[in-house]
């Protein structure tokens, strides 16, 4: 009797040991649909040129059967410093799905590490457990064009003034359950194709699409000192209802928005990428020196 009662602990243990195992994989909580823009555009006031292209946005989208509508303006929120980093000439970060960016906003530096897959569960599970108690980790879906879907699981946390980002071994000070790069951890981390850009980001705007609202921002780069814009893209995110999901009405309404952006040719930059691809086809042969 006593056997068959410790047997029946070990199990309801070790289901508890399972469940906590299962807690820890992150389920995907939001998608981010991305678009760059061409970036002459937001010559002279960036802000003024984000609210004209929200004006064609919203004409666009009543003339496309939009059921919603897109309310406020952007105004600015964000204006920092940005850095990439990798290992000139072989990439080694880039090469297995993983990016690494430093923000410095004013001297309150963040540093964040993601990998990116199309396979969910590959991504989910690709721990990038930060160091810090204040660090916070998400898994989201990343949509650009096309119809590109990449799983994004990625975790920031705060960098100290006193940090400095040299070598691969620093990914394991920051992220210690990161093990990829063990056997290169000499190798050197220098900002990716020598760029040190100036981030201004805009927010506001918002969109009821059904449970959820779609949060829209406007991204604006200029690099190594230019005051010329580099880069734009806009950007919406939408979140998992309570449930955890996205809802059928929530999904096509966001389809919608995003296929409606890509039309938009006169501010579309042809072919769209990623900014973080961006990045690293700057500076030609970065990763093949």
């Amino acid at each position: 009797m006593t056997k068959i009662t410790w047997n029946h602990a070990a199990v309801i243990a070790l289901f508890a040991v399972a469940s906590v195992a299962q807690a820890k994989t992150p389920s995907v909580g939001s998608r981010e649909y991305k678009v760059l823009l061409n970036p002459a555009t937001f010559t002279g006031t960036p802000v003024d040129t984000a609210n004209r292209f929200l004006t064609d946005l919203q004409a666009s989208l009543a003339a496309n059967g939009f059921d919603r509508t897109v309310t406020k303006t952007f105004k600015a929120d964000d204006d920092r410093t940005v850095l990439y980093y990798d290992t000139a000439g072989t990439c080694p970060l880039k090469s297995i799905g993983y990016s690494m960016r430093e923000r410095d906003e004013s001297g309150d530096r963040e540093i964040e590490l993601k990998f990116g897959s199309a396979d969910e569960s590959t991504s989910a599970n690709t721990d990038v457990t930060g160091s810090s108690s204040k660090a916070s980790s998400k898994l989201e879906e990343d949509i650009t064009p096309p119809s590109n879907h990449v799983f994004s699981h990625s975790t920031k946390e705060p960098l100290a003034d006193s940090k400095n980002i040299n070598h691969l071994s620093d990914i394991k000070d920051l992220f210690p359950t990161t093990t990829a790069f063990d056997s290169i951890s000499s190798q050197s981390l220098v900002p990716v194709s020598g760029l040190s850009i100036h981030e201004l980001t805009y927010s506001g705007p918002t969109s009821d699409l059904g449970q959820e609202d779609a949060d829209f921002t406007m991204t604006v780069w200029y690099t190594n000192g230019s005051t010329t814009p580099t880069l734009a893209e806009i950007s919406f995110e939408v979140d998992v209802n309570d449930d955890g999901v996205f809802t059928d009405k929530v999904t096509s309404r966001s389809q919608l928005i995003f296929d409606t952006l890509q039309g938009m040719t006169n501010w579309v930059l042809s072919p769209s990428t990623t900014k973080t691809a961006w990045v690293y086809k700057y500076q030609t042969g970065f990763c093949s020196q």
